[in-house]
């Protein structure tokens, strides 16, 4: 197996080399780090390669998203084949997925594409009880410009989809101070870069480190870490972001159950800003409680004061015997580029929109700068022997610090799933997305409402029907309705 890993891995690092000038650096540290993972795991390591191939014909009423009036319909033929690697080693665990998708138009031969889609995650340890390393990266399509219509996948010829590549290396060091203390000094470098638009391309370094008591006969915890990241723009007119934060934090538990606990630190920031607003930084404090009074129920619970105001967090899960409720809340200021690091590719390798809820193909891209995000999140699921009901819900709020832009995003989605027999699912379902701006009087809605069924045709084989049906009014108004049948093979 060890050639085949090494091609693999090659693979990777043209890829990521794309013609820019910073790249070089964060490829070549990928590169090195996977080449001596893949010796490590080519000693000893259990490998599993799973090819696949999807084949799929589809009809849509409305092929390039148009208003009433000016829909085209068209037949798409996709053919995507692709494979999965994955190695369970002592030293080392690696994932690599691909897919390549070729679509095919029966009325328009022009617009015919293909795409690549790729995640690989590697998780090594170089020196025992030392030195580690974590690596990921993907290639992936997503909004070339915010606004524009956006299509059930990538089949809809609109001309707003673009490659994306992301990659991000963390070598880090992991010691333990006798039996009092563990330290852990951690150094990431990841970018962000668009083959199309290099002007977009971005790239970043970050320190963290942490010091963290280990002592279990005390009720009291400790940890202290400093953390620091800048932030890169390929295009000279693009001013860069820097953060810095130290922090001391201190725990005490009162029970099995209970605990709280408390934070102190200063931060620093650099970005872009507009005149006239508030110091970057400062001191800031947060103080909360962890709660378990059951096996099935779990609460976080904290809140504090940052440079820009108040700041609040929650995280609670309830799991009944049949329903599983879920409900989070969380502040922070965070970058576009921060979002599309954080996107990862559905099983169909599609990427997946919403990092929180995982809804498809109906996303709101952030402006691009930092902004202030706060978020709310509910999800609630009830399960039978045949069937699931999953419901979710949330509103974020975004501050962009820059153009002074408030952006307000609600969405709320609603599935049914049916297993009638071991060979046949059924789902049923909809989702809508409402987003709102200060700078425009009109906000955006988006509904899509979809129905799909799948049969096993065996152990390799199964296929799957489906129909979605896409609404969009404000920004681009359109309307588009879609039916697919897809057979797919895996081995």
């Amino acid at each position: 197996m060890e050639p085949i890993s090494c091609v693999i891995f090659v693979k990777i690092y043209k890829i990521a080399r794309l013609r820019t000038e910073a790249a070089p650096a964060v490829s070549r540290t990928l590169f090195v780090l996977l080449i001596l993972s893949a010796s490590m795991v080519a000693e000893a390591a259990s490998w599993r390669f799973s090819p696949s191939l999807e084949l799929s014909e589809t009809y849509s009423d409305n092929i390039t998203l148009r208003p009433a009036g000016q829909e085209r319909s068209d037949y798409v033929t996709e053919v995507a084949p692709g494979f999965g690697l994955s190695a369970d080693g002592r030293r080392l665990d690696l994932a690599l997925n691909y897919r390549w998708q070729g679509l095919y138009y029966a009325r328009d031969n022009e617009r015919n594409s293909a795409y690549h889609q790729l995640g690989a995650s590697v998780s090594g340890v170089l020196v025992d009880d030392l030195l580690f390393v974590d690596g990921n990266t993907s290639y992936r399509q997503t909004l070339m410009t915010r606004g524009e219509a956006v299509g059930q996948g990538s089949i809809a010829s609109t001309g707003n989809l673009q490659n994306i590549l992301t990659t991000s290396v963390t070598p880090y060091l992991r010691r333990k101070l006798g039996g009092w203390a563990e330290t852990e000094l951690r150094y990431t470098q990841s970018s962000v870069l668009y083959p199309s638009r290099s002007d977009r391309d971005s790239f970043s370094n970050g320190v963290d480190f942490r010091l963290t008591g280990r002592k279990t006969t005390t009720r009291w915890s400790w940890a202290v870490g400093y953390r620091a990241q800048s932030i890169d723009y390929r295009a000279a007119e693009r001013t860069g972001v820097t953060t810095r934060q130290g922090d001391l934090q201190l725990g005490y538990r009162l029970s099995n159950r209970l605990g709280f606990n408390g934070q102190v630190g200063r931060e620093e920031n650099e970005y872009p800003r507009a005149e006239g607003t508030s110091a970057s930084g400062g001191n800031f404090w947060d103080i909360g409680l962890d709660w378990q009074p059951s096996p099935r129920i779990q609460l976080s619970l904290g809140g504090g004061r940052r440079y820009y105001g108040s700041n609040w967090r929650l995280d609670l899960t309830h799991r009944g015997r049949r329903t599983t409720l879920s409900a989070a809340y969380s502040e922070g200021l965070t970058t576009r580029r921060q979002y599309q690091l954080a996107l990862q590719l559905d099983d169909a390798g599609q990427p997946i929109i919403d990092v929180d809820t995982g809804l498809l193909l109906l996303e709101v891209l952030p402006r691009d700068e930092v902004y202030l995000r706060r978020r709310a999140q509910l999800n609630y699921s009830y399960g039978t022997r045949r069937s699931t009901t999953s419901f979710s819900l949330y509103q974020e709020w975004r501050e962009y610090q820059e153009r002074r832009i408030d952006e307000t995003v609600r969405g709320a989605g609603v599935t049914w799933q049916w297993s009638p027999g071991r060979r046949v699912d059924f789902s049923v379902g909809t989702d809508l997305v409402l987003s709102e701006y200060s700078i425009r009087p009109d906000g955006d809605r988006r509904l899509a409402g979809h129905a799909s069924l799948t049969r096993k045709l065996g152990r390799y084989m199964d296929t799957r029907l489906e129909a979605r049906h896409t609404r969009r009014d404000g920004g681009s108004d359109y309307t588009e309705n879609l039916l697919s049948a897809r057979l797919t093979l895996r081995w």
